[in-house]
Protein backbone atom coordinates (compact mmCIF):
# COMPACT_ATOMS: atom_id res chain seq x y z
CA UNK A 1 0.00 0.00 0.00
CA UNK A 2 1.39 3.31 -1.05
CA UNK A 3 1.56 5.95 2.13
CA UNK A 4 0.40 9.36 1.51
CA UNK A 5 3.39 11.05 0.05
CA UNK A 6 3.64 8.52 -2.32
CA UNK A 7 0.13 8.68 -2.85
CA UNK A 8 0.73 12.68 -3.72
CA UNK A 9 3.96 11.33 -5.83
CA UNK A 10 1.96 9.31 -8.18
CA UNK A 11 -0.85 11.92 -8.72
CA UNK A 12 1.75 14.09 -9.88
CA UNK A 13 3.11 11.67 -12.01
CA UNK A 14 0.10 10.90 -13.69
CA UNK A 15 -1.26 14.48 -13.76
CA UNK A 16 1.70 15.69 -14.82
CA UNK A 17 1.30 18.34 -11.90
CA UNK A 18 4.30 19.78 -10.23
CA UNK A 19 5.00 17.93 -6.86
CA UNK A 20 6.09 20.82 -5.00
CA UNK A 21 2.30 22.37 -5.59
CA UNK A 22 0.48 19.27 -4.60
CA UNK A 23 -0.73 17.89 -0.76
CA UNK A 24 -3.27 16.23 0.61
CA UNK A 25 -5.50 19.36 0.58
CA UNK A 26 -5.26 19.95 -3.33
CA UNK A 27 -8.62 20.21 -4.97
CA UNK A 28 -9.30 17.75 -7.43
CA UNK A 29 -11.03 19.82 -9.56
CA UNK A 30 -9.44 23.28 -9.31
CA UNK A 31 -5.95 22.68 -8.08
CA UNK A 32 -4.98 19.96 -10.35
CA UNK A 33 -6.16 21.91 -13.99
CA UNK A 34 -7.34 18.52 -15.26
CA UNK A 35 -9.91 18.38 -18.28
CA UNK A 36 -12.64 15.72 -18.42
CA UNK A 37 -10.52 13.06 -19.56
CA UNK A 38 -7.12 14.08 -17.71
CA UNK A 39 -9.23 13.28 -14.47
CA UNK A 40 -10.56 10.00 -16.15
CA UNK A 41 -6.80 8.50 -16.75
CA UNK A 42 -6.45 9.44 -13.01
CA UNK A 43 -9.36 7.41 -11.97
CA UNK A 44 -8.47 4.66 -14.28
CA UNK A 45 -4.63 4.82 -12.43
CA UNK A 46 -5.74 4.34 -9.11
CA UNK A 47 -7.83 1.00 -10.56
CA UNK A 48 -5.09 -0.32 -11.82
CA UNK A 49 -3.53 -0.18 -8.73
CA UNK A 50 -6.35 -2.51 -7.34
CA UNK A 51 -8.20 0.39 -6.09
CA UNK A 52 -12.13 -0.04 -7.90
CA UNK A 53 -13.02 3.47 -6.64
CA UNK A 54 -16.96 4.12 -7.05
CA UNK A 55 -18.94 6.86 -8.39
CA UNK A 56 -20.40 8.33 -4.91
CA UNK A 57 -16.53 7.91 -3.73
CA UNK A 58 -15.06 9.81 -6.58
CA UNK A 59 -17.92 12.40 -6.05
CA UNK A 60 -17.33 12.95 -2.70
CA UNK A 61 -13.36 12.80 -2.58
CA UNK A 62 -12.89 16.53 -3.27
CA UNK A 63 -9.08 16.83 -2.81
CA UNK A 64 -6.10 13.98 -2.79
CA UNK A 65 -6.58 13.46 0.25
CA UNK A 66 -9.99 12.45 -0.19
CA UNK A 67 -9.05 10.35 -2.51
CA UNK A 68 -5.99 8.12 -0.35
CA UNK A 69 -8.57 7.45 2.10
CA UNK A 70 -10.97 5.78 -0.78
CA UNK A 71 -7.79 4.62 -1.94
CA UNK A 72 -6.80 3.02 1.56
CA UNK A 73 -10.28 1.80 2.00
CA UNK A 74 -10.57 0.03 -1.33
CA UNK A 75 -6.80 -1.40 -1.93
CA UNK A 76 -7.11 -5.10 -2.73
CA UNK A 77 -10.71 -4.64 -3.47
CA UNK A 78 -10.14 -5.32 -7.58
CA UNK A 79 -11.56 -7.99 -9.21
CA UNK A 80 -11.89 -9.16 -12.80
CA UNK A 81 -14.92 -6.90 -14.79
CA UNK A 82 -18.15 -8.34 -14.62
CA UNK A 83 -19.12 -10.90 -17.62
CA UNK A 84 -15.34 -11.72 -18.40
CA UNK A 85 -15.78 -15.63 -19.06
CA UNK A 86 -13.05 -18.18 -18.27
CA UNK A 87 -12.45 -18.44 -21.87
CA UNK A 88 -11.68 -14.79 -22.82
CA UNK A 89 -8.99 -14.69 -19.98
CA UNK A 90 -7.43 -18.39 -21.43
CA UNK A 91 -7.43 -16.21 -24.93
CA UNK A 92 -10.38 -18.80 -26.33
CA UNK A 93 -12.31 -18.03 -29.67
CA UNK A 94 -15.14 -16.62 -27.86
CA UNK A 95 -13.27 -13.40 -27.07
CA UNK A 96 -12.83 -12.44 -30.38
CA UNK A 97 -16.79 -12.73 -31.39
CA UNK A 98 -17.65 -10.89 -28.17
CA UNK A 99 -20.39 -8.45 -27.59
CA UNK A 100 -19.07 -4.72 -27.62
CA UNK A 101 -18.68 -3.37 -24.21
CA UNK A 102 -21.26 -0.97 -22.72
CA UNK A 103 -20.16 -0.80 -19.34
CA UNK A 104 -17.60 1.16 -17.11
CA UNK A 105 -16.27 1.48 -14.23
CA UNK A 106 -19.02 3.87 -13.05
CA UNK A 107 -21.38 3.88 -16.01
CA UNK A 108 -23.22 1.85 -18.45
CA UNK A 109 -25.42 2.36 -21.35
CA UNK A 110 -28.75 0.94 -21.48
CA UNK A 111 -31.42 0.97 -24.66
CA UNK A 112 -33.57 4.31 -24.29
CA UNK A 113 -37.28 3.01 -23.29
CA UNK A 114 -40.17 5.55 -23.40
CA UNK A 115 -40.29 5.70 -19.69
CA UNK A 116 -36.81 7.46 -19.98
CA UNK A 117 -38.21 10.32 -21.78
CA UNK A 118 -39.05 12.36 -18.69
CA UNK A 119 -35.75 12.14 -17.30
CA UNK A 120 -34.27 13.29 -20.91
CA UNK A 121 -36.54 16.03 -21.05
CA UNK A 122 -35.63 17.53 -17.97
CA UNK A 123 -31.93 16.89 -19.08
CA UNK A 124 -32.29 18.86 -21.90
CA UNK A 125 -33.84 21.94 -20.11
CA UNK A 126 -32.11 21.75 -17.32
CA UNK A 127 -30.33 25.03 -16.16
CA UNK A 128 -27.06 23.16 -15.74
CA UNK A 129 -26.96 21.06 -18.81
CA UNK A 130 -29.60 22.68 -21.32
CA UNK A 131 -27.86 25.90 -22.50
CA UNK A 132 -25.06 23.45 -23.77
CA UNK A 133 -27.27 20.56 -25.11
CA UNK A 134 -29.54 19.61 -27.94
CA UNK A 135 -32.05 23.02 -27.72
CA UNK A 136 -29.63 25.20 -26.65
CA UNK A 137 -31.71 27.22 -23.79
CA UNK A 138 -35.25 26.85 -25.06
CA UNK A 139 -37.75 24.62 -23.59
CA UNK A 140 -39.75 22.88 -26.11
CA UNK A 141 -43.17 21.30 -24.68
CA UNK A 142 -42.58 17.48 -24.04
CA UNK A 143 -44.29 16.24 -27.07
CA UNK A 144 -42.41 17.79 -29.24
CA UNK A 145 -39.18 16.70 -27.49
CA UNK A 146 -40.82 13.01 -28.05
CA UNK A 147 -41.32 13.82 -31.45
CA UNK A 148 -37.76 14.72 -31.65
CA UNK A 149 -35.62 12.38 -29.55
CA UNK A 150 -35.35 9.61 -32.59
CA UNK A 151 -35.05 12.63 -35.42
CA UNK A 152 -31.86 11.92 -37.47
CA UNK A 153 -30.39 10.09 -34.79
CA UNK A 154 -28.77 6.75 -35.73
CA UNK A 155 -28.47 5.08 -32.59
CA UNK A 156 -28.48 6.39 -28.50
CA UNK A 157 -28.37 5.63 -25.08
CA UNK A 158 -29.35 6.12 -22.24
CA UNK A 159 -26.31 6.64 -19.51
CA UNK A 160 -27.05 4.84 -16.44
CA UNK A 161 -24.85 4.79 -12.78
CA UNK A 162 -23.13 1.66 -12.45
CA UNK A 163 -23.30 2.06 -8.46
CA UNK A 164 -26.97 3.50 -8.15
CA UNK A 165 -28.83 1.72 -11.03
CA UNK A 166 -30.16 5.90 -11.99
CA UNK A 167 -30.37 7.57 -15.40
CA UNK A 168 -27.09 10.02 -15.17
CA UNK A 169 -27.02 11.16 -19.09
CA UNK A 170 -27.52 10.81 -22.37
CA UNK A 171 -25.40 9.83 -25.58
CA UNK A 172 -26.35 9.81 -29.37
CA UNK A 173 -24.98 9.35 -33.28
CA UNK A 174 -26.88 11.23 -35.42
CA UNK A 175 -26.73 12.28 -39.24
CA UNK A 176 -24.22 9.30 -40.29
CA UNK A 177 -23.61 8.38 -43.50
CA UNK A 178 -22.31 4.97 -43.42
CA UNK A 179 -21.73 5.92 -46.99
CA UNK A 180 -18.97 8.54 -46.16
CA UNK A 181 -17.90 6.41 -43.20
CA UNK A 182 -18.47 9.45 -40.54
CA UNK A 183 -20.91 10.74 -38.41
CA UNK A 184 -21.67 13.42 -35.63
CA UNK A 185 -22.00 12.29 -31.38
CA UNK A 186 -23.06 14.34 -28.30
CA UNK A 187 -23.45 13.48 -24.51
CA UNK A 188 -25.05 15.19 -22.05
CA UNK A 189 -24.38 14.07 -18.50
CA UNK A 190 -26.48 15.45 -15.26
CA UNK A 191 -25.20 18.40 -13.55
CA UNK A 192 -23.69 16.66 -10.48
CA UNK A 193 -20.98 14.96 -13.29
CA UNK A 194 -19.85 17.82 -14.66
CA UNK A 195 -16.32 18.01 -13.72
CA UNK A 196 -15.72 15.25 -12.25
CA UNK A 197 -14.18 13.64 -14.79
CA UNK A 198 -15.78 10.59 -14.63
CA UNK A 199 -18.83 12.14 -17.22
CA UNK A 200 -15.89 11.47 -20.46
CA UNK A 201 -16.55 7.59 -19.28
CA UNK A 202 -19.66 7.08 -21.42
CA UNK A 203 -18.21 9.14 -24.71
CA UNK A 204 -15.12 7.19 -24.50
CA UNK A 205 -17.78 4.13 -24.55
CA UNK A 206 -20.06 5.21 -26.97
CA UNK A 207 -17.43 6.23 -29.45
CA UNK A 208 -15.89 2.37 -29.19
CA UNK A 209 -18.99 1.20 -29.37
CA UNK A 210 -19.77 2.78 -33.02
CA UNK A 211 -16.54 2.02 -34.09
CA UNK A 212 -16.49 -1.62 -33.30
CA UNK A 213 -20.25 -2.26 -34.71
CA UNK A 214 -20.21 -0.08 -38.03
CA UNK A 215 -17.32 0.57 -40.44
CA UNK A 216 -17.16 4.69 -39.41
CA UNK A 217 -13.69 6.23 -40.00
CA UNK A 218 -14.44 9.02 -37.54
CA UNK A 219 -17.17 11.08 -35.29
CA UNK A 220 -17.74 14.54 -35.57
CA UNK A 221 -18.24 16.31 -32.35
CA UNK A 222 -19.87 19.69 -32.54
CA UNK A 223 -19.95 22.23 -29.68
CA UNK A 224 -19.68 26.17 -28.51
CA UNK A 225 -16.04 27.01 -27.49
CA UNK A 226 -16.94 27.44 -24.02
CA UNK A 227 -17.67 23.83 -24.09
CA UNK A 228 -14.32 22.66 -25.25
CA UNK A 229 -12.31 22.95 -21.94
CA UNK A 230 -13.23 19.52 -20.93
CA UNK A 231 -11.78 17.97 -24.55
CA UNK A 232 -8.40 20.12 -24.42
CA UNK A 233 -6.52 17.80 -23.45
CA UNK A 234 -7.13 15.11 -25.92
CA UNK A 235 -6.44 16.77 -28.68
CA UNK A 236 -3.08 14.92 -29.96
CA UNK A 237 -4.57 12.05 -28.95
CA UNK A 238 -7.14 10.54 -31.23
CA UNK A 239 -8.81 13.94 -31.42
CA UNK A 240 -8.45 17.01 -33.74
CA UNK A 241 -9.92 20.27 -34.16
CA UNK A 242 -11.43 20.17 -37.86
CA UNK A 243 -13.23 23.20 -38.25
CA UNK A 244 -13.72 26.58 -36.41
CA UNK A 245 -16.96 28.56 -37.07
CA UNK A 246 -15.98 31.79 -36.09
CA UNK A 247 -18.74 33.75 -34.15
CA UNK A 248 -21.17 31.29 -34.19
CA UNK A 249 -22.90 31.12 -30.96
CA UNK A 250 -23.77 33.24 -28.89
CA UNK A 251 -24.30 33.79 -24.81
CA UNK A 252 -24.01 35.68 -21.97
CA UNK A 253 -23.25 38.97 -23.76
CA UNK A 254 -20.64 37.61 -26.30
CA UNK A 255 -19.84 35.54 -29.56
CA UNK A 256 -18.39 32.12 -29.07
CA UNK A 257 -16.55 30.43 -32.04
CA UNK A 258 -18.19 26.79 -32.52
CA UNK A 259 -15.42 23.94 -32.93
CA UNK A 260 -15.64 21.04 -34.85
CA UNK A 261 -13.96 17.93 -33.02
CA UNK A 262 -12.74 14.60 -35.10
CA UNK A 263 -12.22 11.33 -33.26
CA UNK A 264 -10.79 8.91 -35.47
CA UNK A 265 -11.05 5.00 -36.18
CA UNK A 266 -7.93 3.80 -33.84
CA UNK A 267 -4.75 3.32 -36.82
CA UNK A 268 -6.78 5.89 -39.65
CA UNK A 269 -5.83 9.06 -37.68
CA UNK A 270 -5.09 11.80 -40.44
CA UNK A 271 -0.97 12.54 -40.90
CA UNK A 272 -2.19 16.36 -39.00
CA UNK A 273 -3.36 16.99 -35.49
CA UNK A 274 -4.47 20.00 -33.78
CA UNK A 275 -5.65 23.05 -34.14
CA UNK A 276 -7.29 23.98 -38.03
CA UNK A 277 -5.39 26.95 -39.16
CA UNK A 278 -8.21 27.83 -41.97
Amino acid sequence: MLTEDDFVDLVSTRTGVLREILDTTSRLETDLGLDSFGLLELAASLTDLGANIEEREWLEAGTIGGLYACYRERIGSFSAPAGETEAETAGGSESLVGPPQLAGQFFRLVPVHPQAAPFLYDLAVSPDVGFRWRYRGSVPPFAQFENDLWQGVFAQFLVESVQTSQPAGHVMCYNADLNLGHAYVGAAMAGQYLGSGIAAEPVQLFVSYLFDVWPLRKLYLELPEFNFTQFASAIGRGLSVEARLRGHDYYRGRRWDRLILAIYRPGQEPAFSGEFAG
